[in-house]
C-alpha cells in the first residue's frame, strides 16, 4: 500500500510539473483592468443604421432633378445599396424613397454575383423588393425564366409560369414548367403545377417538386435493378428543407430477397459553428445473416435490422471545439449489406464523445468512448483526460536552444472483445511524459539528441489485482549530413530528358534505446502506452537522389527522377516485441540476442513524364525472408492512365497464408465525350480464390453537365461467390447527388499517391528518420530546405 501511495505521489508531482507552463497561462494572457479616465470620456462611433444608406448613382451621363429627388442616368449605369448593385443601359432612382426603374440589359447583383436579368424592372431599395417582367434567374446550377419574377423580399422571389433547369442554354435540353415557382435563397425552391420537359416533349407531370439549395441532397432519386444479393429492387429517395438550417432525405426501399426498408436522414448546418447528420434506417430483412455461425451467410433468418447515428461538430472558437459520433447499428453486417458505401470508408464505426482545445502553446482533450454494439471489439475510456505541452523553449535564457514538451493523461479504460465470451479487462492509468531536445548543427552536420521520462500508474496488472507503477526513460539521438555535385550533363536520349544533373546522398544514424521498471508483457494492453518496454535500435540510412529540370504543365520544374532510399536496423537484447518496420509494423516477440532486424528498401523512379514506378519492402533479417512488399507502375498520358499494382505480406501468425494481391486499373479517354476502363484484382496467395473482383464501365458526358457512367462488376469473396452487378448512374456534374442510379457493387480502388515530379503527398520516404520540420522557425538559423521546385538545379545551395 505504501509503495501505491508513493507511485501516486510522484505521479500527481511530475503531472503538476508539467501543467504548470499550462496553468499559468491565464496570469500571463490577462493584464491588470486600466482604470478608466475620469476627465474624458471616450470617444465612441455611432452604430451603423443600414435604414440611412444611401443609393449610389453612377452614369456616363447623370442627371439630377432637385425638385422631384430624382437621379437619372444613361449609359453604362451602376445603381448600388448596401450589397445589392443594379446595371443598366437606363436607370431613374428615387433617392428619398430609394425607388428605382431601369432598362436596358438590366441585371441585378447580390454580394457580387449575377442573380436577375432582365429588360426593364421595377425596384424598391429600401424594401428590396421588385418585378422584372420577362426576366432570367440565376442560382448555380439553377437557372430560371419566366412571364414575371416578383422580389417579395431580400430572400424570397416568385417566379410566374416560368421554367427551371440546370441547362444554361437558350434552348435547354430539359426544362421544369411550373405555373409558380417560389425561391428562397439558400433553402429551396419550391414549384407548383411541375411538367417536366426532354427536349421539348413533356414526359412526367407533378402536382409539386421541391429542390433543396442549402443541403448537399436530392430533390428526388429513383434506383431500380436487379443483383444476386437483394433480387430485384427499388430504391426511392426525396429530399426535404425545413428551414435554411435543416434539411434531409427520406428512403424508401423494397428487396424482392431482403424485404422493404426506409429511414430519415437530417441534416443541420447552424453557422458559424454547428453542423451535424442523423440518419435513421430500419428494415424486414429476410435473409439476415445468422450471427454465431461459422459462415454467417450460409444460413439465414427473419428479423429486424436497423441503426442510429448521429454525428455532430460545434466549433466553439478557431482553437476550440466539440465532436460527437454516435452509431447503434444492428450487426457488424448491416453496414455492408445496406450501405456498403459507408462500410467501405469504415468497416466498424465507434461512439465517442471528445472536446478539444489547442493553442500554439497547449493542448486539452476529454474524450469518452463507450461500446455501444455487441459485436464491437474497443478500448472503453470513460474518460480519457489529457493535457499537452507542446514544443517550446525551455528555460531560454538559462539552457538555450533546449526545447521541452510533455503529455499528462489520466483513462478509465476497459478492453472489450466483441462477441467473444471473454470477459473485459478493466484498469485505471495515469500517465506523465516529459521530453526534451537540443537540436545542434556543425556546417553540414545535423545532430539531434533527446531524452524523455515517463512515469505511469496501473491500477492492475494483467494476471493480478494488484497496482503498479512504471517508471520509463528513453534516449534517441539522430545524426545527418548531406553531399551533392552538380553536373552540367544535358541530353535526351532513348526519351528520357536530362537538363543538368543533381547528385544528393544524405547518410543518417539513428540511435533510440528505452528502459523500463516493467515489462510491457505483465500489462493490460490498452494502446502504445502499454507497449512500453526495453529496447536498444540503431538504424542506419542512406538516401539517394538524382534530379534534374523538365518543362511540367508549361514550367520548368525539378524533378527527382530516381530516388533508392535503404534503412538497416539493428537491435540489441531486444524484450518483449521486436522494433516496427519502416513500410509495415512487426509485432510478433523477438528473439532475446543482439542481431540485425529490418531491412528497408524505397525506390522511386521516373524516367519519363508518363511514366512512375515505386517499390517498397521490409526484409525480416532474422528470418531471412521478405516481410512486406508493394510496388506500383503507374502509366499517364493524355488519353491513357493505366496502373499495374502488387501487394505482399508475409502472414506472421504460424501456418498463416499472408497475403499475394495483384490489381489492374485503367482509363482510357476515347474522345471528348466517351471514356471507358476495367479494373482486375487478383489474390494469388496460396489457396487464395484467384479473380476477386473484375469490371468494365464506361462514362458519357452528356449536355448541361449530365454524365453517364455504367459498367458489369463481378465480385468473389468469402461469404459470397460471383456477386453480379450491372449498374449505372446517370448525375448532374455540379450536382452529382442528383442521379438516377442503378447497382451500386462497383469497384473501390484509391491510387497510390506517388508524386509527379517530386515526393507526394502520399510519400511516406524516410519513415526511419527522425524529422527536424517542427524545429523549423524556432531554431536560428532554420535548416535548409530543399530547392524551390522552380530553382536553378545548379545553385550550390543545401538539398
Amino acid at each position: 500500500m505504501k509503495k501505491a501511495i508513493h507511485s501516486v505521489t510522484i505521479l500527481l508531482v511530475s503531472g503538476f510539473l508539467a501543467m504548470l507552463p499550462v496553468l499559468s497561462l491565464p496570469a500571463i494572457a490577462e493584464e491588470a483592468p486600466r482604470e478608466a479616465s475620469k476627465t474624458r470620456a471616450l470617444p465612441v462611433l455611432p452604430k451603423y443604421d443600414a435604414d440611412k444608406a444611401q443609393v449610389e448613382t453612377i452614369a456616363d451621363n447623370l442627371e439630377y432633378k432637385r425638385n422631384e429627388n430624382k437621379v437619372i442616368g444613361r449609359g453604362n449605369v451602376v445603381v448600388r445599396h448596401l450589397d445589392t448593385e443594379l446595371t443598366a443601359d437606363y436607370a431613374e432612382v428615387d433617392t428619398q424613397s430609394k425607388k428605382a426603374y431601369a432598362k436596358g440589359h438590366v441585371v441585378i447583383f447580390e454580394k457580387g454575383a449575377e442573380k436577375t436579368k432582365a429588360d426593364e424592372i421595377y425596384y424598391d431599395f429600401g424594401q428590396d423588393t421588385g418585378s422584372l417582367p420577362a426576366a432570367r434567374y440565376a442560382q448555380s446550377p439553377w437557372y430560371g425564366k419566366g412571364e414575371d419574377i416578383r422580389q417579395i423580399n431580400k430572400d424570397t422571389k416568385v417566379l410566374c409560369n416560368g421554367t427551371v433547369t440546370s441547362c444554361n442554354m437558350e434552348v435547354p435540353y430539359y426544362h421544369v414548367l411550373a405555373k409558380e415557382v417560389t425561391i428562397y435563397e439558400g433553402e429551396k425552391m419550391v414549384a407548383w403545377n411541375v411538367t417536366i420537359y426532354l427536349h421539348g416533349i413533356p414526359v412526367f407531370w407533378l402536382p409539386f417538386l421541391i429542390i433543396p439549395l442549402n443541403m448537399q441532397d436530392i430533390p428526388f432519386s429513383l434506383s431500380a435493378g436487379h443483383n444476386s444479393r437483394h433480387g430485384y429492387y427499388i430504391y426511392a429517395a426525396k429530399g426535404f428543407t425545413v428551414s435554411k438550417e435543416i434539411g434531409g432525405k427520406a428512403r424508401f426501399d423494397w428487396r424482392s430477397k431482403r424485404g422493404v426498408g426506409g429511414g430519415l436522414d437530417f441534416g443541420y448546418n447552424f453557422k458559424p459553428n454547428t453542423t451535424g447528420l442523423i440518419k435513421t434506417y430500419w428494415t424486414e430483412d429476410h435473409e439476415a445473416p445468422v450471427l454465431n455461425a461459422e459462415n454467417p451467410f450460409q444460413t439465414t433468418e427473419d428479423r429486424d435490422r436497423g441503426r442510429l447515428t448521429w454525428l455532430h461538430r460545434t466549433d466553439f472558437s478557431p482553437h476550440s471545439n466539440l465532436l460527437l459520433r454516435y452509431n447503434r447499428i444492428a450487426d457488424e453486417f448491416f453496414l455492408q449489406d445496406f450501405f456498403e458505401d459507408e462500410f467501405r470508408s469504415e468497416i466498424e464505426p465507434q461512439s465517442f464523445i471528445t472536446w478539444m482545445h489547442n493553442s500554439d502553446r497547449y493542448g486539452l482533450l476529454t474524450h469518452f468512448e463507450r461500446h455501444m454494439n455487441r459485436y464491437e471489439a474497443l478500448v472503453e475510456r470513460m474518460p480519457e483526460i489529457r493535457a499537452d505541452w507542446k514544443r517550446q523553449a525551455f528555460l531560454p535564457e538559462a539552457l538555450p536552444g533546449v526545447y521541452y514538451e510533455s503529455q499528462a493523461s489520466y483513462s478509465q479504460l476497459s478492453k472489450r472483445f466483441g462477441r467473444s465470451a471473454t470477459e473485459p479487462q478493466d484498469a485505471t492509468r495515469a500517465d506523465s511524459y516529459h521530453q526534451w531536445s537540443r537540436p545542434v548543427r556543425w556546417g553540414d552536420v545535423k545532430f539531434l539528441p533527446q531524452i524523455d521520462l515517463d512515469g505511469t500508474y496501473f491500477s492492475r496488472a494483467l494476471d493480478d489485482q494488484n497496482d503498479k507503477f512504471r517508471a520509463a526513460a528513453g534516449w534517441r539521438t539522430d545524426l545527418r549530413t548531406h553531399y551533392y555535385k552538380t553536373y552540367s550533363t544535358t541530353f535526351n536520349r532513348f526519351g528520357i530528358e536530362v537538363n543538368k544533373l543533381r547528385h544528393i546522398v544524405e547518410p543518417s544514424l539513428t540511435y533510440a534505446g528505452k528502459w523500463s521498471t516493467v515489462s510491457d508483457e505483465t500489462l493490460i494492453e490498452f494502446d502504445h502506452i502499454d507497449r512500453i518496454d526495453d529496447s536498444n535500435i540503431v538504424t542506419l540510412g542512406l538516401q539517394n537522389r538524382l534530379q534534374t529540370k523538365r518543362v511540367v504543365n508549361g514550367e520548368m520544374r525539378r524533378v527527382d527522377f530516381v530516388s533508392l532510399n535503404t534503412y538497416l536496423s539493428y537491435e540489441t537484447h531486444p524484450d518483449g516485441m521486436t522494433q516496427t518496420g519502416i513500410f509495415a509494423p512487426q509485432s510478433e516477440p523477438s528473439q532475446t540476442f543482439s542481431n540485425l532486424t529490418t531491412l528497408s528498401q524505397e525506390v522511386i523512379l521516373r524516367p519519363y513524364s508518363w511514366l512512375r514506378y515505386e517499390l517498397r519492402t521490409d526484409y525480416d533479417m532474422r528470418r531471412d525472408q521478405i516481410r512486406v512488399s508493394n510496388q506500383d507502375l503507374i502509366f499517364t498520358t493524355d488519353r491513357y492512365k493505366v496502373l499495374f499494382g502488387h501487394r505482399f505480406t508475409h502472414s506472421l501468425a504460424e501456418g498463416g497464408q499472408g497475403g499475394n494481391q495483384f490489381v489492374f486499373d485503367g482509363r482510357w479517354t476515347i474522345n471528348k465525350l466517351w471514356d471507358a476502363g476495367g479494373y482486375i484484382r487478383w489474390d494469388g496467395s496460396s489457396g487464395g480464390r484467384g479473380l476477386e473482383e473484375w469490371q468494365l464501365s464506361a462514362k458519357r458526358s452528356m449536355a448541361c453537365g449530365w454524365v453517364l457512367d455504367f459498367g458489369y462488376n463481378v465480385r468473389d469473396s468469402s461469404v459470397r461467390s460471383q456477386n453480379k452487378t450491372l449498374y449505372f448512374n446517370l448525375y448532374l456534374t455540379p450536382l452529382p447527388f442528383l442521379a438516377i442510379r442503378n447497382g451500386g457493387n462497383r469497384a473501390s480502388f484509391a491510387a497510390p499517391l506517388i508524386g509527379e515530379t517530386v515526393a507526394g503527398s502520399g510519400d511516406r520516404s524516410g519513415g526511419a528518420n527522425f524529422s527536424f520540420s517542427s524545429y523549423e522557425g524556432i531554431v536560428p538559423p532554420p535548416f535548409p530546405a530543399e530547392p524551390a521546385d522552380n530553382s536553378p538545379v545548379s545553385v550550390n545551395a543545401a538539398p
